[in-house]
């Protein structure tokens, strides 16, 4: 017996008739059908099951082949949960059907009566459903009808999707939203007819050429306002984008496909956590992460600002070459700049779609109504809200869209522009050459910072003291010698030199070795040696020196000199060796020249160099010399001072024994940073030790050579070394 075609199976022949009893809606239900085959109605219903298995795990249709299949038309709103890597993404406007949807199916036989309807023609057709111009018998109106696709064998989520559609759309009611009329099942089919909106849609417009910015603005401003009243009644789009904005004849704008719709009041919605629903190139960023559960008023918004995009450019703000592609970058791209695009974009139409387009919601406009609020201002020429990013801002995200920026920050890069790729590749070049680059930047620097200034800051002192006659002695040797603009500023002393030099105010300055420290500050060399010259004038303290011992300071106010003096830093360390506290002997912060007032204390001590004139004038005044006796046991508590002698030379009126007064005394230096030109350093030493001796009490430079310990600056010991190697 001959084994009989597939044609003449009983079997097929029966599933087949039930395919397209499915699709001219002519059986209510499976049950029924399977009714009219008793004898076969298990292995019809397994091949019924079977199909439903590969229409869930596939998204395939079980009617694919022979008259029934035929290509779905450019299906665009994606609802899936990993998209396919060879996903096209090429139309902006075209988008992937749900997956588990049925992709082709022609629909019924026209003209068809569904109900109280009759289908007249096919005028739109999406991934979900397909909508008709038809004609509603009772009331003698056209109107638009939406059927869902696949009749019987359409998935529960579809039939819910598109319930939620008719639902959401039929509880709004504003002259910018496509009213619905009715929603229901009629012979296997799910439909629901709406308003008929004669015109064309926004998509078509942005296609047929490049629209006036004025037009692009309104379109946008009706659409946020018709939004804002879904929006203020707990519903959201999910799904903006210019083909489900309708335009009438009379160029007003209505937005329809609710089928994304979410109801924030219920919480309710056709989609999960995880999927990305929407159309790639206009849905915010949080639904293309997966986050669609997560959607708010601003991911509406961050659509809208995409449509006005598209509207003035002619294409979405982010386009990649597959649907994943468009994904990531709208995740983690920032988007481009209109007038990269269009030139003569206004900046406060390009401000205000940056700001919907912002990755963050909480940085977008709060309500589509402060969108159109917006808008209105600038169709007006009113000042608007937005403000633009900073040119920071913008400098920083154009460098991390740089692949190598990107992956140290760990930023996703999607796509790189000719110009971030020639900007990496000649960071990599930079970085290449960076060791010579270096090397070459340090010896330039390094020539620079060691060259001699073309002008000279030294600090003095008191105006008719030591310090000033040094340091302007110095001065007009350079500006001599090295053609060198220099001055010399006034200071009170040692401590008030170190703290010149330290905010490098003055390149140069002498103190008082006790005075330097910390690691900014290094020697050049030293000067002369100050000696501390211990005054009184109070009758009952004149007895002879020989006779007087310290203790007579006891209870007396002793003057140290004003605030920034180095005198005041060596009376306390020489008080403290002779056990006389500030409690026991009170030390009086005041100006020298305030010594001569009745007022002032009647001790002083004066740490200064030999012959001092402020000294010599003091002693023509009354005041007397007193000797500053255990000088070595105070030099060896403190480093810094040592024993010296005041001769009668140095003060011949003053009555000093031939034998002189014994006293302690410190060091002057001439300081500077330590980083201070060596080209400075050199020319002021060689400066200091040229005939004729600077001033009579200059530390000579051989002796300066031989001093062991001193921190000196790196050129100045070159200087000293020379000598020392010169003189073996």
């Amino acid at each position: 017996m001959p084994v009989p075609s597939e044609a003449d199976d009983p079997i097929d022949e029966a599933f087949a008739a039930y395919l397209r009893s499915c699709d001219e809606g002519s059986v209510g239900s499976r049950e029924e059908f399977l009714a009219q085959f008793p004898e076969m109605a298990e292995e019809l219903k397994s091949l019924m099951d079977a199909a439903d298995a590969i229409h869930r795990f596939t998204g395939a249709s079980v009617a694919d082949s022979g008259e029934i299949g035929q290509a779905a038309a450019a299906a665009d709103t994606v609802d899936l949960k990993v998209a396919g890597p060879d996903d096209s993404g090429d139309d902006p406007a075209a988008t992937l059907p749900e997956a588990h949807r049925a992709k082709g199916d022609p629909g019924p036989t026209l003209p068809y009566t569904l109900g109280d309807y009759e289908l007249l023609e096919v005028i739109g057709r999406g991934g979900m459903g397909v909508v008709y111009r038809a004609t509603q018998r009772m009331l003698n109106r056209t109107v638009a009808v939406k059927m869902i696709r696949g009749g019987m064998l359409a998935c529960e989520n579809d039939v819910r999707r598109f319930y939620t559609e008719a639902q959401a759309a039929a509880r709004l009611h504003h002259p910018g939203i496509v009213p619905v009329y009715q929603f229901g099942h009629e012979a296997g089919h799910h439909f629901f007819s709406m308003a008929l909106i004669e015109g064309t849609d926004l998509q078509r417009k942005i296609n047929d050429g490049e629209l006036r910015i004025e037009d692009a603005a309104r379109y946008v401003r009706d659409v946020a306002r018709a939004l804002e009243h879904a929006h203020q009644n707990d519903l959201l789009h999910r799904d903006m984008k210019p083909a489900n904005i309708l335009i009438d004849q009379k160029d007003r704008v209505h937005i329809t496909d609710f089928g994304l719709a979410k109801n924030l009041s219920t919480d309710s919605s056709v989609t999960g956590s995880g999927a990305a629903v929407g159309t790639p190139n206009y849905m915010a960023p949080e639904q293309a992460g997966g986050h669609s559960d997560r959607a708010t008023r601003q991911s509406d918004v961050y659509s809208l600002g995409a449509i006005l995009f598209a509207c003035v450019t002619g294409r979405p703000p982010l386009v990649g070459d597959t649907v994943v592609e468009t994904l990531m970058q709208v995740v983690h791209e920032p988007p481009p700049a209109m007038r990269a695009f269009r030139s003569n974009v206004p900046t406060d139409l390009e401000t205000i779609v940056a700001k919907c387009l912002e990755k963050e919601p909480r940085k977008r406009f709060q309500s589509a109504g402060d969108l159109a609020e917006d808008l209105d201002a600038f169709m007006e020429g009113r000042p608007i809200l937005a403000r633009p990013r900073g040119r920071l801002l913008k400098t920083w995200h154009w460098v991390s869209g740089v692949p190598l920026v990107g992956a140290l920050i760990g930023r996703k890069i999607v796509r790189t522009s000719p110009g971030h790729r020639r900007f990496q590749a000649a960071m990599l070049l930079l970085l290449a050459l960076s060791p010579f680059l270096f090397v070459i930047g340090a010896m330039l620097w390094s020539r620079h910072i060691e060259a001699m200034p073309q002008s000279v800051a030294l600090a003095g002192g008191l105006e008719q003291g030591s310090y000033n006659r040094v340091s302007q002695a110095i001065a007009d040797r350079l500006e001599r010698s090295a053609a060198v603009a220099t001055r010399v500023i006034a200071s009170e002393g040692s401590l008030a030199n170190r703290q010149l030099l330290i905010t490098r105010e003055v390149q140069l300055a002498p103190m008082q070795a006790s005075a330097i420290s910390g690691d900014d500050l290094c020697v050049i060399a030293p000067l002369f040696y100050e000696v501390a010259h211990l005054l009184v004038r109070a009758p009952e303290l004149l007895a002879p020196p020989e006779s007087v011992g310290l203790q007579f300071l006891a209870g007396q106010r002793i003057a140290v000199g004003p605030i920034g003096s180095g005198s005041r830093r060596a009376a306390d360390m020489i008080l403290d060796s002779l056990q006389l506290p500030a409690d026991v002997a009170p030390r009086e912060v005041i100006a020298w020249e305030q010594l001569q007032s009745p007022d002032a204390p009647d001790v002083a001590l004066i740490c200064v160099g030999r012959g001092s004139g402020l000294v010599s004038e003091l002693l023509r005044r009354d005041w007397r010399l007193v000797a500053i006796p255990q000088g070595i046991t105070i030099s060896m508590q403190h480093p810094t001072l040592r024993t010296i002698t005041i001769d009668a030379k140095d003060y011949r009126t003053a009555g000093i024994p031939d034998g002189g007064l014994a006293t302690v005394g410190t060091t002057a230096f001439l300081v500077a940073r330590r980083d201070a030109p060596s080209a400075l350093v050199q020319t002021t030493l060689e400066l200091l030790y040229q005939p004729p001796r600077l001033f009579v009490d200059l530390i000579p430079r051989e002796r300066a050579a031989e001093w062991q310990g001193l921190d000196l600056h790196h050129a100045a010991r070159r200087y000293f070394e020379s000598l020392d190697i010169g003189t073996r």
